[in-house]
């Protein structure tokens, strides 16, 4: 195994636009980007971009064991997804609704590439003077973009006047006590689109500055995500999920901001939303861990991102000796704050009321080292685009309670959709 270089660079973040623009000529390519972000929900690791595949896995009939055969064969950090609908394979679930964009359900690599970016220190898994060679390769990329997308609008998968009255269903199905608050996702899209992934994403990223920003290329399908959300990491024994329930915009002066931010911290609703799932996630997690060491770290912290304001709260536990980390993962997925509670009701009624398969939506991207310890974010603020097919899809959701209101749901998923419009220069077809 070829060791690594460190080096210094003039201009580290034209770097790392050349870098993936280079890397976007293999047939994969992950990039997990923190954005510096200042606060504790940032990732483990400032910028990683690993590229093309050693050795690769795809879904099967039993995909965490699979995971888990594959991580002890590697024996070195491995990047990589978990879909949504691999809630088939924790529970007696079924998905069957449409997939337009086929990202398989699970899908992990051994990278032959891996650059890794710390307080503008760059290093490659290679030896001088191959890493010299690739840099100075990299640095002769031109960005040169041309035009982002040739689709004017999206389009609404569910209307607006279904959507409000299936909350109006849910609702009542709360008031009868079927569950308690459940995660309802629409899916706006265009075919006959196209887009320069690379391009898109790198300006969905200056936009956003989110800190569990990915990038995603599996063949000729792509992820852009601007992810302000943990699903869990491991550090050693430790495991930590920050999930987020409660948004609220952006004010456009400070002073605006602290009224926004304040009045977000002491919505009611919000409260009872977060702290509905912050029971959910303490449940997963006391599934893998010593009795006794859940705890909740910090509840209805509100965090300041480019676009938004977040609720999130941080839920902690120390992993029951002997157990192998990816039951960890398969004990708490999907995530709870894109499902509801309880979780295996209300994903049976998601399949129902949703018109879409979510696939890698509502799904995870990240690392797992040699030692087994990972990081996973939440995929939301996305946009998917399958670019054989010419379809694009943005997908945004919301939890619903019994006080929610229909019309408030509506405005909150086209707030949350606002970033990825903006950067697509593409309006809600009426």
């Amino acid at each position: 195994m070829a060791e690594s270089t460190t080096v210094s660079l003039p201009d580290i973040e034209l770097f790392k636009q050349q870098a993936l623009q280079w890397a976007n000529r293999f047939h994969v390519v992950c990039l997990l980007d923190s954005n510096q972000y200042p606060h504790k929900t940032s990732r483990s690791k400032e910028w990683m971009l690993a590229i093309d595949a050693v050795d690769e896995i795809t879904s099967s009939e039993d995909s965490f064991q699979q995971l888990k055969a594959f991580h002890e064969q590697a024996g070195s950090t491995i990047f990589g997804f978990l879909s949504y609908d691999l809630k088939n394979q924790t529970e007696q679930l079924e998905s069957k609704n449409r997939d337009d964009l086929k990202f398989p359900e699970l899908f992990f690599f051994k990278p032959r590439y891996i650059f890794e970016i710390t307080e503008n220190k760059l290093t490659v898994n290679r030896n001088y003077p191959e890493t010299f060679e690739l840099i100075e390769v990299i640095r002769r990329e031109t960005l040169d973009f041309k035009q982002k997308t040739l689709a004017t609008t999206l389009r609404t998968r569910t209307s607006k006047e279904v959507y409000l009255k299936n909350i109006e269903e849910i609702r009542v199905q709360i008031e009868a006590g079927d569950f308690y608050e459940l995660n309802y996702c629409n899916e706006f899209y265009a075919e006959g689109a196209a887009i320069q992934p690379v391009q898109t994403f790198l300006e969905l990223n200056e936009k956003a500055k989110a800190p569990f920003s990915s990038f995603f290329k599996l063949d000729d399908k792509y992820l852009l995500c601007a992810s302000p959300e943990r699903f869990m990491k491991k550090e050693a024994s430790k495991l930590i999920s920050q999930p987020i329930k409660g948004t609220i915009g952006k004010g456009e002066t400070e002073e605006q901001n602290q009224v926004l931010k304040a009045q977000l911290q002491n919505d009611l609703k919000e409260q009872a939303e977060n702290v509905m799932i912050v029971d959910l996630v303490r449940n997963d997690l006391a599934r893998s861990s010593k009795a006794g060491t859940v705890k909740v770290e910090e509840l209805f912290g509100v965090y300041e991102f480019n676009t938004v304001n977040q609720m999130i709260s941080t839920v902690s536990a120390e992993m029951e000796e002997g157990l192998h980390f990816t039951n960890a993962l398969r004990n708490a997925f999907p995530m709870g704050s894109m499902t509801g509670s309880p979780k295996v009701e209300v994903m049976k009624n998601i399949e129902r009321y949703e018109d879409f398969k979510r696939g890698l939506y509502s799904g995870s991207v990240g690392y797992i080292t040699a030692q087994g310890d990972f990081d996973f974010n939440v995929v939301i603020r996305s946009i998917f685009y399958n670019a054989t097919q010419k379809y694009l899809s943005v997908r945004v959701g919301g939890a619903i309670t019994y006080d929610s209101i229909a019309e408030k749901e509506w405005d909150e998923i086209l707030l949350k959709a606002k970033s990825m419009m903006d950067v697509l220069q593409m309006a809600i077809a009426e």
